[in-house]
């Protein structure tokens, strides 16, 4: 079995308490934020990220 980092987050926004579980293996290859930046910029439309409000 892979050993991985675990890692919790717990953020209160307003009324609501996210909790978050973030897991990495020890062979990963780039970083949450290297994926996600892959992922938002490969369908921006998906996101609605770029859109003027």
């Amino acid at each position: 079995m892979e050993d991985k980092k675990v890692t919790f987050m717990e953020k209160t926004i307003g009324d609501t308490t996210y909790i978050v579980e973030a897991a990495a293996g020890a062979d990963a290859r780039e970083t949450v934020y290297e994926k996600l930046k892959k992922l938002i910029l490969q369908d921006p439309d998906r996101h609605n990220l770029f859109k003027a409000s």
